[in-house]
This record gives C-alpha cells, sequence and structure tokens, in this order.
C-alpha cells in the first residue's frame, strides 16, 4: 500500500513545490501577508454546504507553522490511513482524501477549518482509530509493508545516484572520502582543521547524553525506522532545513512538510542500515542516519534529527563514526556523502575532508553487490530464484558479445 500511497502524493509534492516557491516570494517581498494556504472548497466542504461546493470558490486557510507534537502526530495519523485505502479502489469514498497532501496539510496545520468540514472530519477518524497517540508504544510502533530485499535495493538506487553510473544522466555532484590511505580514525582526524577537531572531541555520547543503536533494515521486514519517532525528526529536520535556506514563512513550511513526507517514506523503503539517535535520559529519537554499502562504497544517504539533536553535535558524531566503520573495514575504499542541499552545506562537508566531485562514480565504485551484516536478511527462495535467472542472463550477454566482437 505504501507505493500507491506514494505514487498518488508524487505529483501532489511536484504540484504543490511549485506553488509555494511563488508563495515563498511573496513573502519575502510582503512579510505582512497573513500565513494562508488556499485549497478548493469542493475539496473539504461538508455535503451540507452545497452552494460553495458548486461554486468551487478556493478558501484561504490559515496554516499554523509552529511545529507541536500535536500536529505532527495529527499528520502521521492521516498517513498512516492513507497506508490502509486504496486510492484506486472506487467503493473507497475515504480513499481519495486521505492520499491528497493538501487536504492532509490543511487538516493538520490549519487554524480556521469548520468543525463540520470534511478534512476535519477525517481527521477526527484518523486520531480516533489510532487510539492513544501519547503513548511511548504508539510512538515507538513500527508501521508500513514488510518489503523484501530486492524491492528495498530497488528503491536504493535511485537516491544513490544510480543513473548516474549506471550511464543514464548526470546527477548532483557528491561529496567523497577517499579512506584507502588511512589506517585509522584518528589519522583522519589529525588532518582536519584545528576548529574541526574541538567540535569531534564534542561529538560523543558521554558528553551529549545520547546513545547510539545499530538497527538492520532486514529484507521481508518493516523498516526499524518507520515509526511516528522517526517521523517526528525527519518533519522537524526538513522545517528547519528550508527555514534556514529560504527564511519563515507559510510557502517554506509547507514545502518541508510535503518533503518531509516523501523522504520519510523514501527512506523506510529502502535497504541498508539505520543509526539510531536517542537521549540519554528520556531514550526519546532524536535522529538517525541511514547508510547503505554497495561495492566498495559506503554511503551516508540520509540524515535526520529534530530541533534539540541539531545543537548536540549528532551530525558531526555519525560523520566520525561512518568514517571510522569504514576505515576499519578493507572492503571500503570510499566514504559518499552524497550530494548537498546548500553550499553553506557542501563547505561544511569539505571542511571535513570530503572533496566535491562531479564525475564521482570515477572514484565512488558502486559496481558491485549490497553489503549487509551477517545474518541481516533472511534467506528468500522466490528472492534467490530471480537473482539466479539475472546472473544466467548476464552471463549469455556477456558470452553473446565476447562471439560478437571475436567475429
Amino acid at each position: 500500500m505504501w507505493v500507491l500511497f506514494f505514487a498518488c502524493f508524487a505529483s501532489g509534492i511536484a504540484n504543490m513545490a511549485n506553488a509555494f516557491l511563488a508563495e515563498r516570494t511573496l513573502h519575502s517581498h510582503c512579510t505582512h501577508v497573513a500565513p494562508t494556504f488556499h485549497i478548493d472548497t469542493r475539496l473539504y466542504a461538508s455535503s451540507e454546504d452545497e452552494a460553495n461546493q458548486a461554486a468551487g470558490q478556493p478558501i484561504a486557510v490559515t496554516i499554523d507553522t509552529t511545529l507541536s507534537d500535536e500536529k505532527i502526530k495529527a499528520l502521521f495519523a492521516w498517513i498512516k490511513c492513507a497506508f490502509s485505502q486504496d486510492p484506486y479502489d472506487q467503493n473507497d469514498v475515504y480513499a481519495y482524501y486521505y492520499s491528497n497532501i493538501e487536504i492532509a496539510i490543511a487538516a493538520a496545520f490549519g487554524n480556521n477549518l469548520p468543525k463540520d468540514s470534511l478534512p476535519a472530519k477525517l481527521m477526527e477518524m484518523a486520531l480516533k482509530s489510532e487510539g492513544d497517540v501519547s503513548s511511548i508504544e504508539w510512538e515507538n510502533l513500527l508501521v508500513g509493508e514488510e518489503i523484501n530485499r530486492r524491492e528495498r535495493e530497488s528503491a536504493s538506487m535511485g537516491a544513490m545516484g544510480a543513473a548516474q553510473w549506471s550511464g543514464r544522466f548526470m546527477t548532483r555532484p557528491h561529496s567523497l572520502l577517499d579512506i584507502r590511505n588511512f589506517t585509522s580514525v584518528d589519522d583522519w582526524i589529525k588532518t582536519l582543521p584545528r576548529g574541526c577537531k574541538r567540535t569531534l572531541r564534542k561529538a560523543t555520547p558521554e558528553l551529549q547524553n545520547f546513545t547510539v543503536f545499530n538497527k538492520p533494515i532486514r529484507g521481508g521486514h518493516r523498516s526499524p525506522h518507520s515509526s511516528y519517532a522517526h517521523f517526528r525528526c525527519v518533519v522537524e529536520h526538513e522545517v528547519r532545513l528550508l527555514e534556514n535556506m529560504y527564511g519563515p514563512s507559510t510557502g517554506a513550511f509547507v514545502n518541508a512538510l510535503a518533503e518531509a513526507i516523501s523522504r520519510y517514506i523514501g527512506t523506510t523503503r529502502m535497504a541498508g542500515n539505520i543509526k539510531e539517535y536517542r537521549d540519554g535520559d528520556t531514550n526519546k529519537v532524536i535522529g538517525f542516519a541511514h547508510e547503505v554499502t554497495k561495492g566498495r562504497t559506503i554511503r551516508g544517504q540520509w540524515f535526520y534529527c529534530d530541533n534539540d539533536a541539531a545543537k548536540r553535535y549528532v551530525w558531526f558524531h555519525s560523520v566520525c563514526d561512518l568514517v571510522k566503520r569504514a576505515i576499519d573495514d578493507d572492503r571500503i575504499d570510499v566514504v559518499d556523502l552524497g550530494p548537498s542541499g546548500s553550499d553553506a552545506f557542501t563547505e561544511l562537508k569539505s571542511k571535513y575532508g570530503f572533496e566535491t566531485v562531479v564525475d564521482w562514480p570515477a572514484v565512488a565504485d558502486y559496481s558491485g553487490d549490497f553489503i549487509y551484516d551477517e545474518g541481516q536478511n533472511e534467506e528468500e527462495v522466490a528472492d534467490n530464484m530471480i537473482r539466479l535467472v539475472e546472473k544466467l542472463m548476464r552471463r549469455q550477454e556477456a558470452r553473446k558479445t565476447k562471439q560478437s566482437d571475436s567475429e
């Protein structure tokens, strides 16, 4: 069901991104403009309001751009309803609305929705179906599909930049660190500027009071980061990032929510390992790093942390830990932190020795198989059979190529 939900949201996210770019420009020039969000009346009006529905006039829904657990939980409850609905089932009267990202955001963050409006009623239903959303058990409950290893690997390829190494089209430059000349993480740290060394000395679990857990993403299982606790980190991370880039505005805020939903769904469909950061006192999830290893490269694919963790050097610890494990692993030659969302972040990575490379597949070797922890994936008979068939087909193709060359 995640696939259906993601497909329905994809076009909505693209349309919203274009709309809110214009909205963001408006706010940058007119800071007094009220934070509003326009949606079609027909998508939210109650059935009693037939006149407005027929007119189809847009209404300005006031968006509260202040993040709170209550509002993020409401958005997540709505998304979970979308998981359980079938947008292609004509008999499912709620599926279309639950898969509509505009209504989702308006219902969770709108201040002036009538209580009898459709989004308000749908949100009431979503929250009621969740039960006690204040419990620790609810926050950590894993949701989503049990995706097999093959599908997870396929879902990882696009985000890892496979379009470039497969020769289809160029992607953005990646930040790479060649570790082959380092024998220990201390060798790497010695090459860094004094300020970076001071930062890494602060970025420790002892000083920052966090704990780190390795959680493998297993084929045939739900993702270990497919819970509200992790979704909250993604939302706070994306809102903070876009506000830093574009300033506070309704456009940036709503665009960040749309991006957060897309990224959350994307990361929970992929392969790899999760490095989960929890507060040492409350055991609350404050951030996570998503890592994927393929060929002779380890990729720091996604990183998200909440507003608290952003002040506790969590990102710096995750990078240092990633470099350390890569150096200690003879199978790895390069650490890839991927493309950056801004020039400032690219510059930050460069201070830690990561070089921005346009032709990055020439340095980062992704040509081998995905690498997993021992026992990470269960044997999947169907998957193994498909892999065997693919291997035989590749051999036949290589044989044909060889014969053609000899002729």
